[in-house]
Formats: C-alpha cells, sequence, structure tokens
C-alpha cells in the first residue's frame, strides 16, 4: 500500500478559491453592516439587470470608464453581476466589484480592440483576472 505525498494531490486553480474567498468577504461586510436590499429601480428594470451605474450605494461608488463602447461596458458589468449569487453578495455591492474590475480591464487594455484581441488570444491570463478581482475586493471590503 503506497501512500500519496502531499504533491500528489490535484490542485485547483487559484481562481475559484480566491472568488469564493473574496464574496464570502463581500457577503460578510454586507451582512455585518446590515446593508439593506436594493429596492426595485423607479425605471421599471426587471430584477436582476443593471441600474444606472449612479444608482450604485456601495462603497466605492464608481462608474465606468468610458474607454470601450458603452455596449460592450454594459455587457461586461451584467455579465459579471450575473455571475454573483445575489444572496451572499448584495447587488449594489456586486455592481462596485464589476465596475472595479471594468475599469482595470480598461487600464490593462485601453481599447476594447485590444482587450478582445487579448481575451481570445489568452494574453489575458487568468492569472492577470485574479489580480485584479483580488484588487477589486479588496478596494470593496477596505482590506
Amino acid at each position: 500500500m503506497s501512500r500519496r505525498g502531499r504533491g500528489d494531490r490535484p490542485r485547483l486553480g487559484a481562481l475559484p478559491i480566491v472568488l469564493i474567498i473574496a464574496f464570502l468577504l463581500v457577503g460578510t461586510l454586507a451582512t455585518t453592516l446590515s446593508i439593506p436590499p436594493a429596492s426595485p429601480s423607479p425605471s421599471g428594470l426587471p430584477a436582476g439587470s443593471l441600474p444606472p451605474f449612479s444608482d450604485a450605494t456601495a462603497p466605492p461608488t464608481q462608474t465606468p470608464s468610458g474607454r470601450y463602447p458603452p455596449d460592450a461596458e454594459t455587457n461586461l458589468v451584467n455579465s459579471c453581476v450575473s455571475g454573483i449569487d445575489p444572496n451572499t453578495v448584495p447587488g449594489p455591492i456586486a455592481a462596485a466589484f464589476c465596475v472595479c474590475t471594468l475599469n482595470r480591464f480598461e487600464q490593462t487594455y485601453p481599447t476594447y480592440d485590444e482587450f478582445q484581441r487579448a481575451t481570445a488570444s489568452g494574453a489575458f491570463t487568468d492569472q492577470m483576472k485574479t489580480a485584479i478581482s483580488n484588487a477589486c475586493a479588496v478596494q470593496i471590503v477596505g482590506g
């Protein structure tokens, strides 16, 4: 009978673990601060859709940098927000996290074409995405 060494276990990538920890931290912070749930938007947007960025109440309130076409920015943020469990992370905090992420993408790749090329070619690595996600989580929870 052979014993498996520490290094014999399959490793999970860092991204899922880091994102889970970040979302748990944000969820814990939101629960601790008793942030009220977002009220329905007076604009009549359906639940789960992204309200106008100026309505985000999560600290820090951010708006997209505006370097990418408005539709592309909206799609990136909506895609990000829809991937976050609203039972764990309140909508305004998720929106702030996603806008922060978008802004950092825009700092890394100033044009949308550059961003698309880097994503398609693999130049925009999971390691880079994890670093951006971590920085935004820290910015939002104030770490």
